[in-house]
């Protein structure tokens, strides 16, 4: 917990790999670690617990009854507010003393920030870019192509009058050229992506009020899997190779791996 409240990321990733660490611990006043971390701001110690930290109780309360998540509005967090609800925080959850959800606190306390990103994921509550059939072509392209070929050719003062006129600055517009370049280069359909990582969850994306699992918990899962799929078909297991290597060394090697520095080895991180 005071590691999580002064932001020290180092130490909170070295201690996912303690196994008698109870990381739902609570203070005399009822903070937990990610309680303490998401009403600071650390948005990336509250995805490392979230990632990293296998049953981690999003909806622990503290003695006044609050949440991670609604502290977290209480006080303006926003990106934290979103990393909680993406990985399955309850949004309906109300506290005991005045009945009041995550939202109507982020409202109540002036939460600008929080109540737009909170509205902004209901709109758009499952994170598509990060499934296998995510389709990277924009959706408003066919329409403006049509707009644009409709239309008349402008006039030489049209054309003149839109070269010297000076652009205001706006936000970029949901849903626009800017909104969809920046979607698709972070969705499995990106190179960026696919070259860097492998996803262990692929055809379950992160979605708004979804309980989403740890990365040692798709671990255990995947080496499950591949061990049903090895005693199934033990063929399928086999490194391409493997057996004429085996035999040039007069058959007493073995292949195997090496876990890297962050304990996943080859396996890659969640999405």
């Amino acid at each position: 917990t005071v590691a999580c409240y002064h932001g020290f990321r180092s130490v909170v990733a070295l201690l996912s790999r303690c196994p008698f660490l109870d990381v739902n611990q609570q203070d005399k006043e009822g903070d937990t670690a990610l309680m303490l971390a998401a009403q600071a701001g650390h948005v990336s110690l509250v995805s490392l617990l979230l990632n990293y930290y296998a049953g981690l109780d999003l909806e622990r309360r503290d003695q006044r009854g609050l949440t991670a998540l609604m502290k977290a509005a209480m006080r303006d967090r926003s990106e934290c507010v979103a990393a909680l609800l993406m990985a399955g925080a309850d949004l309906t959850a109300v506290d005991p003393v005045r009945g009041q959800t995550a939202l109507e606190w982020a409202v109540l306390t002036d939460s600008f920030n929080t109540v737009q990103r909170i509205r902004q994921l209901l709109r758009r509550p499952q994170v598509q870019q990060l499934s296998q059939h995510y389709q990277p072509e924009w959706p408003a392209l066919p329409g403006l192509v049509a707009q644009a070929q409709a239309q008349a050719s402008p006039s030489l003062l049209e054309r003149l009058q839109a070269a010297l006129s000076l652009p205001s600055a706006h936000s970029p517009q949901e849903g626009g050229v800017l909104d969809h370049l920046v979607t698709i280069t972070t969705s499995l359909a990106s190179p960026f992506l696919t070259t860097a990582c492998h996803t262990l969850c692929p055809d379950c994306p992160p979605a708004l009020g979804t309980q989403s699992k740890s990365v040692p918990e798709l671990l255990v899962q995947t080496r499950a899997w591949a061990c049903k799929a090895s005693q199934s078909d033990p063929s399928c297991l086999e490194i391409p190779g493997a057996q004429n290597a085996e035999e040039e060394a007069g058959g007493g090697s073995q292949v195997g791996t090496e876990p890297g520095e962050d304990g996943l080895g080859q396996a890659g991180i969640r999405e």
